[in-house]
């Protein structure tokens, strides 16, 4: 065996398998006992609101107790800033070295403030929590597993982690690798999948070891297939494709105001007295119509199982669904209440589908048999285009909602949504999350325009690799690579060559070490870095 094939397996093909192994392994007991718990405390939480319809003499009792849970959930996001806003956007920003992130605290208090979540019904959903632990994980198993030496592999294990959280939350597999490569780091490398896949399909076979023993999660969504709708009809897909689009625009520009509000008009106003406010709103809004609360997958369910809505007022009732549970997603998410937004945003979808659905059956352009299918063309429209994630949507639409007979269809209409919100210029749901959490963490300090060169040291992480597999501190560009004086006709980055960089950061001395870890320990580079701070 040559010297090159060695230094692959020895340094390579083993580390990509024993950390992804583990991280699947690790990562299929945390979030399925947590799905698990998720779903017992669901059921109470709407136990309790029946039981306080039935006997309003409980409603004051009922305000005490969010009131209460409003305020512990505030002391552990306090304690533990990893713990705030949606699970998905603080992974991006974790995974891409945006944000700094504790994996400890994200393990253990995650769950507890997320379980407070769904207590009391605030319109947030478990997917985002499991995605979140999922990357904490991958985190831990280089910080106890792996230690100094493959501290490089770090961000790949992360981003392996949550896309087994994110295939275990949602029983979709593929459409979890693809999330990997679209929404968590927007580029395709064959490393990273390899790591993604292997993370992916062992969180998958643990889930099923785990059944046997009774330790079984429900999947998101059961669905058969759902009937092939005519080509010719394929206007109206579209016609909703582009209505979920300029919701979509609609939908991000209200979040931004309400971020604004939020950030600007009550900055003051502590995290201690928001989220208790924000609970004791949901119980009463919940008091009223609980069928309003929680991350709507009850709704979705009952949408997709082609149950019409035989009200009068449907319209006003949908309507006035989809307004409310915005305003309280958004005020939640903005003020760093634990939840995921991926259900609710299909939740969303879903209500938009409906409303398209009761159209066109009532003016006779479609048929009933057609319900469903324009309710989940509805879902991941809005899906695809609030989050710019086509391709996962579509996939999602494919593997877990019975569209598999509608291919084309459904990514036409996932298509025209994607193109009105790109046409709008406005940043994705997910990446203005980001922006804002980003913001608040970094308040008051001026980002660092760095550009510098690096060498490749002998052992470091980088060597024999691809630089599309690499996986760079965020915003950094790759300006030129000098060849080193061992010159080598392999493409991969080789001992000595000198890479000159160029990114923005709020955090150098962070930022120097990510790189230590990639291309070994510098000298005056690093130390120039150092000194901004």
């Amino acid at each position: 065996m040559n010297k090159y094939r060695s230094h692959y397996i020895k340094n390579l093909l083993i580390p990509c398998l024993v950390f992804s192994i583990i991280t699947g392994v690790v990562s299929s007991l945390f979030v399925i006992a947590f799905k698990i718990a998720s779903s017992y405390v669901v059921e109470l939480s709407e136990r309790l609101y029946e039981k306080v319809q039935h006997e309003p003499r409980f409603l004051p009792l009922l305000i005490a107790g969010a009131l209460l849970m409003g305020f512990i959930a505030s002391l552990i996001i306090t304690f533990s800033h990893s713990c705030r806003g949606g699970g998905i956007p603080t992974s991006i920003a974790a995974i891409r070295g945006i944000v700094n992130f504790n994996w400890v605290k994200s393990i253990f208090f995650l769950p507890i403030s997320a379980l407070i979540t769904f207590l009391v019904g605030v319109p947030l959903g478990t997917e985002g929590p499991c995605v979140q632990m999922g990357t904490a994980i991958g985190d831990g198993v280089i910080q106890v597993v792996g230690r100094k030496k493959h501290r490089g592999w770090r961000r790949y294990m992360m981003v392996g982690g949550a896309a087994s959280g994110f295939a275990l939350a949602t029983g979709s597999p593929i459409t979890a690798v693809m999330f990997s490569m679209e929404e968590l780091h927007k580029t395709f490398s064959p490393l990273l999948f390899s790591v993604v896949s292997v993370s992916v399909i062992v969180s998958q076979l643990m889930s099923h070891l785990l059944a046997a023993f009774g330790m079984e999660s429900a999947t998101l969504f059961e669905t058969s297939l759902l009937p092939t709708l005519p080509l010719n009809l394929i206007y109206i897909p579209i016609i909703i494709g582009l209505l979920c689009g300029v919701c979509s625009i609609l939908f991000i520009k209200l979040y931004n105001l309400v971020d604004i509000f939020l950030r600007k008009k009550l900055k003051s106003l502590s995290v201690k007295i928001k989220l208790p406010v924000i609970f004791a709103f949901v119980s009463l809004v919940g008091f009223f119509f609980s069928k309003i609360l929680g991350s709507g997958h009850h709704l979705i369910e009952h949408l997709i199982g082609e149950h019409r809505l035989e009200t009068e007022n449907f319209w006003y009732l949908l309507i006035s669904f989809f307004i409310i549970r915005a305003i309280f997603m958004m005020v939640s998410n903005t003020a760093g209440v634990t939840g995921g937004i991926f259900l609710p945003t299909l939740a969303f979808g879903a209500i938009l589908g409906t409303i398209c659905a009761e159209l066109f059956i009532s003016l006779n352009f479609i048929s009933e048999e057609y319900y469903a299918l324009l309710v989940v063309i509805g879902m991941v429209s809005f899906l695809g285009a609030s989050m710019r994630i086509p391709v996962t949507a579509c996939l999602f639409a494919f593997e877990s909602l019975g569209g598999f007979n509608n291919i084309l269809l459904l990514t036409a209409a996932v298509t025209a949504a994607f193109i009105m919100v790109e046409v709008s210029g406005l940043s994705d749901f997910t990446s203005t999350v980001i922006k804002s959490k980003a913001h608040a963490i970094h308040k008051g300090k001026m980002p660092h325009v760095i550009e510098v060169p690096l060498t490749v040291y002998k052992g470091s992480f980088v060597i024999d690799k691809d630089i599309r597999d690499i996986l760079w501190p965020a915003s950094c560009t790759m300006l030129s690579i000098e060849r080193g004086p061992n010159k080598t006709n392999k493409i991969g980055i080789a001992e000595g060559d000198i890479l000159t960089v160029h990114y923005t950061t709020y955090d150098p001395v962070a930022t120097a070490n990510e790189f230590e870890v990639l291309v070994g320990d510098q000298c005056e580079e690093i130390d120039k870095i150092m000194r901004l701070e």
